[in-house]
């Protein structure tokens, strides 16, 4: 029987990384300590390395080309042209259709493709690297945590607020958390700018 809303995020992270291939972004070491698998950029709201790890698997001749045009400078003028396009047109239309930069196209994500047909659409889709972050600290102002991230290609796009029954609490103290103890002015909380769904989730027997 669940008990703690840690067993709660351990079980939910476990389903995902098992059965959803999501890679484990954080865990606790021998002493109780957070471990982060990636740096966060809490500026600037992404795994930055994620996502260029991601561009550089999928489409190594577009990030050839970038890289030519920026050299070592390419991952931040990655983020400068993702983060402009995230601000005039939303991050929901970054995801479906990309950036372009200097006439270098590249996805920032693969959605499934409708059949199994074309080999290259499917092992690009594969590519997508699916990060699960519990006690996620999304801000450099306090040492706030949302309970699990979900992301993608580095950037996070689902917010989860876990709660147990046990502890006297359910989905709508997770609902209550958002609307109150999260500062809409933090950079991520920013609307269609990086997180898209939100969760309250409760647990009981």
């Amino acid at each position: 029987m669940i008990t703690t809303e840690k067993q709660f995020e351990s079980d939910i992270e476990y389903s995902l990384i098992t059965h959803g291939e999501y890679e484990q972004f954080s865990w606790q070491d021998d002493n109780g300590k957070w471990v982060y698998k990636y740096h966060y950029d809490v500026k600037r709201a992404i795994y930055l390395d994620v996502l260029v790890e991601f561009i550089k698997k999928t489409q190594p001749k577009a990030w050839a080309n970038y890289t030519h045009y920026y050299g070592d400078s390419a991952p931040e003028q990655l983020y400068a042209r993702f983060e402009k396009t995230v601000s005039e047109n939303g991050l929901l239309h970054t995801l479906r259709n990309g950036i372009e930069d200097l006439g270098v196209k590249l996805k920032v994500c693969y959605f499934k493709p409708e059949s199994s047909l074309n080999e290259d659409l499917v092992k690009c889709y594969e590519g997508n690297i699916l990060g699960c972050t519990r006690q996620f600290a999304y801000s450099d102002k306090n040492h706030n945590t949302i309970d699990m991230v979900l992301s993608i290609n580095g950037i996070p796009v689902v917010a989860l607020e876990l709660k147990n029954q046990f502890t006297g609490q359910n989905y709508e103290n997770g609902i209550k958390q958002f609307k109150m103890n999260r500062d809409s002015k933090e950079f991520c909380f920013r609307p269609n700018h990086r997180f898209l769904v939100y969760f309250a989730l409760d647990h009981y027997e």
